[in-house]
């Protein structure tokens, strides 16, 4: 069952960083609260913290946007509850952890600022990010493409290389504690927080009838209450890249007890079998990060990030990920992982300039509609940014924001191969709305008329204009370019575009059984 949502801002597309119930099997809800939690106000002072608005509610903590009034800077505070502080031995410990993940200064790390207490209070005071969690993501657009994941992943093995080598585990790695700012910058959340859980202690598993939170990324260690280390981490790490590649953890369940049991016991479906559009390498990666015995994985988050830098070179220099060698690659990942057949995956790495360019271009497996015009009316004005490639990934993580990507062509029309990019994008956004259809239109035929100038553009329009054709009724005229194209789209499309012909061929064999 999914993890609690993450906490979100009340402001239109903004969240905070999330407040689960970090080691945790059940997640509490506002019901559980205790009786003696001080209900605060707008206003109220904390300290040096002025209270601004609650952002939410989670297991461990009541998350506020506060002032830190000395600074003049907003902060997420995260105030404590009660009856996890009543313990002096316990704060001691935590405070001491805390403090020491205070000492984290790293651009994919939400800085902690200050840890204290104010009458009994105890709270955090640590960096607001707006933006979105890994979650969050993953709902609205389903599995991610390799560059935009290899562009993920190196950044949270940053984080996790920063980390370990100040000698601090997380404890806790999940979507839920992964944000992407709007810039499609990851910032691992809640360092020194994760320290609450009885980490030295066995997890209880007793409660059969408990909803599933944590331990769908928990380590066997961590199961089994062992001491944790890095590789405790790169294991909650490996699951979440798995979840992040397939669209769900690897192990599911509806108690701590039969998702435990699979994290000591289970053996998870191989990602080739999942996904067979991945480079074996990455699933190579993933499935070491994930191995059960710690001396089996990835010794470091470093080793973790030199295999994650040579494949995202790889796509730079568009070489075929087939012919990566990784350096940790172990005899466990080589005899799990075969070579994917049919679909010629490598064909990613010739789609794509940077690997930021081509992770803009994931694929929507989930396509939400266009926003209505009240959505529409209150997104805030899109302003310009430093690039092109800012101003794309901007319109990224904004999703289905017409305005966002537009701008993308208005602010920086001579950069062709972004201007080219939201062009796509627009055609994908229009085809889900038929009051757009036009719109839609007229982009496609553009984008068929540059045929000898990009065959992979070409084909992009031609799987558009088959999507068109049955979305109107055509579907003769659809099923002809599909045959026609098969071979073409089969070479060139990947992600969403794929995801558009296969919709289209459901639609067509639909009205045939009909």
């Amino acid at each position: 069952m999914p993890d609690k949502p993450p906490i979100s801002g009340s402001d239109a597309g903004e969240q905070t960083t999330p407040m689960p119930p970090a080691g945790s099997v059940a997640a509490p809800t506002d019901d559980a609260s205790s009786a003696d939690e001080p209900q605060r106000s707008t206003g109220e002072m904390l300290g040096e913290f002025k209270l601004l608005r609650r952002l939410g509610k989670g297991g461990m903590a009541e998350v506020w946007l506060a002032e830190q009034t000395s600074l003049h800077r907003n902060v997420a505070l995260k105030l404590l509850r009660h009856e996890l502080t009543v313990d002096e031995t316990y704060i001691k410990r935590f405070e001491t952890e805390a403090k020491a993940a205070a000492g984290l200064n790293h651009p994919n790390i939400v800085q902690v600022y200050v840890v204290g207490a104010d009458r009994g209070q105890h709270f955090i005071a640590q960096e607001y990010v707006q933006g979105q969690t890994l979650r969050t993501l993953l709902r609205k657009k389903g599995p991610l493409e390799v560059p935009l994941a290899l562009h993920l992943i190196r950044q949270v093995a940053a984080a996790l290389q920063a980390a370990s080598e100040r000698g601090i585990v997380h404890r806790d790695i999940k979507p839920e504690n992964i944000m992407i700012t709007k810039k499609g910058e990851a910032k691992v959340a809640d360092f020194g927080l994760a320290q609450l859980t009885l980490s030295n202690e066995p997890l209880h598993l007793t409660q059969e009838g408990t909803t599933m939170g944590t331990p769908l990324y928990m380590s066997p260690e961590q199961v089994n209450g062992k001491p944790l280390d890095s590789r405790s981490d790169l294991y909650s790490f490996g699951v979440t890249c798995y979840h992040m590649l397939t669209g769900r953890p690897p192990y599911q369940g509806e108690t701590a007890v039969s998702v435990a049991v699979q994290h000591l016991q289970g053996d998870a479906e191989p990602l080739n079998t999942v996904r067979p559009d991945l480079p074996p390498p990455l699933c190579q990666l993933v499935e070491r990060m994930m191995q059960r015995d710690p001396d089996e994985r990835y010794q470091t988050p470093a080793a973790v990030l030199e295999d994650v830098r040579t494949l995202i070179k790889a796509l730079k220099n568009q070489q075929p990920l087939d012919e990566i060698n990784l350096t940790g690659e172990s005899r466990v990942g080589r005899a799990k992982v075969t070579r994917s057949t049919g679909l010629a995956w490598w064909m990613v790495a010739l789609a794509v300039v940077t690997i930021v360019a081509a992770s803009a271009a994931l694929g929507w497996l989930q396509r939400p509609g266009i926003p209505d015009q009240s959505q529409v009316s209150s997104t805030p004005a899109v302003n310009q940014l430093l690039s092109a490639r800012e101003q794309y990934l901007q319109a990224m993580f904004l999703g289905d924001d017409e305005e966002a990507w537009l701008a993308v062509q208005a602010y920086f029309p001579d950069e062709k191969l972004w201007v080219d990019r939201a062009q796509e994008q627009l055609a994908l956004l229009y085809l889900k709305d038929p009051r757009r259809y036009d719109d839609a239109r007229q982009i496609l035929e553009q984008m068929e008329s540059r045929r000898r100038e990009d065959e992979s553009y070409y084909a992009k329009a031609r799987a558009g204009m088959a999507a068109l054709l049955a979305y109107q009724g055509n579907l003769t005229q659809a099923r002809t370019i599909l045959s026609a194209s098969q071979v073409t789209f089969n070479k060139h499309l990947t992600g969403s575009w794929r995801d558009l012909v296969a919709e289209t061929r459901r639609m067509i064999d639909e009205s045939a059984d009909g």
